[in-house]
């Protein structure tokens, strides 16, 4: 009987039995790899490794973190202390991601905060916990300084890019400078009090609720909270009603189109303009109805002005 031994195409090392059948991941270079019945000579996938190295890598913008290289493709936006841009991995199997780079020399300990709080929450595991984070919560990468980088002294965050968000509800609010349709607003409030439900549910609290800190899915009517770095754990029920208090804050802002004005006009409906208000004005009545009661305040309200939910598409 012959003898087969199975190995790495990328590095060499020995591959587990199961190679045989099914795909595993190289305990030494960490590629994931697939027995099938076409032969691929190992000096033929090195060669199409490095072109594929060497075509991105040509492109310029480049950047590297944790050994990992990424090729920076366009800049999403500008913060206090980061410039955020839209990266791609180098290598065989690339993928999108969000790269926070640092302007600022403070950016060092939030960086490293917010990937501790993002680790933190998606190993949870309470029921479906885990499963919900990986939907609904950014996913580090990689946080550290930059090995390109000269002096060594410019940080980076970076975090799987979520696809098919368009960008921030700061940014929308700005696209819609006279106020965004109420029925938009709705369905946004109920995303980010979705995301307070688990996060309080869970003894936490997310400390920086505003329109900067989350990003719009038009297609998708979806709503994800970014910012982690001021999270906090064990959060006490006032910091909760904070939270809550500020997620009205941020619907405020997009029925305004602006957060210099404070009065709603008179397309918001009446049920809903009132609910609002009274979340932003009254910590005492969040802290009463938590995430929940807030989300089945609003349902009701929706209801009683829009009748039956239905898809509106959001035009962006």
């Amino acid at each position: 009987m012959a003898w087969v031994a199975l190995n790495c195409p990328q590095c060499g090392a020995p591959l587990p039995r199961v190679a045989i059948w099914r795909s595993v991941k190289c305990g030494s270079c960490g590629a994931l790899i697939m027995r099938t019945t076409a032969m691929v000579l190992r000096d033929t996938f090195r060669q199409a490794l490095r072109r594929a190295r060497q075509q991105t890598g040509a492109l310029g913008g480049d950047i590297t973190c944790r050994g990992e290289n990424y090729h920076l493709m366009q800049q999403l936006g500008r913060g206090d202390v980061s410039l955020v841009h839209l990266a791609q991995r180098v290598g065989p199997m690339p993928f999108l991601a969000t790269v926070k780079l640092s302007s600022s020399p403070k950016a060092a300990a939030l960086y490293a905060r917010e990937a501790e709080v993002l680790r933190e929450l998606h190993s949870m595991e309470a029921g479906s916990a885990s499963a919900y984070g990986l939907q609904h919560l950014p996913v580090v990468i990689a946080q550290d300084v930059l090995e390109s980088d000269g002096d060594g002294l410019r940080q980076a965050l970076i975090l799987r890019h979520p696809n098919g968000f368009w960008g921030s509800l700061a940014a929308l609010s700005q696209r819609y400078p006279n106020g965004l349709d109420p029925r938009h607003a709705v369905w946004i409030w109920r995303r980010l009090l979705d995301v307070l439900h688990y996060l309080h549910a869970n003894g936490w609290a997310h400390g920086d609720i505003r329109p900067e800190h989350a990003l719009v899915h038009p297609a998708n009517h979806g709503v994800r909270v970014i910012g982690w770095a001021s999270a906090k754990n064990g959060a006490s029920a006032r910091e909760k009603a904070q939270d809550l208090q500020h997620s009205a804050r941020v619907v405020l802002v997009l029925l305004c189109g602006t957060s210099e004005r404070t009065a709603l006009s008179g397309f918001v409906p009446e049920p809903l303009a009132q609910l609002v208000l009274q979340a932003c004005q009254d910590e005492d009545f969040c802290f009463q109805q938590g995430a929940s009661g807030l989300d089945g305040l609003l349902r009701t309200a929706a209801r009683s002005t829009f009748g039956p939910p239905a898809f509106v598409p959001l035009h962006v």
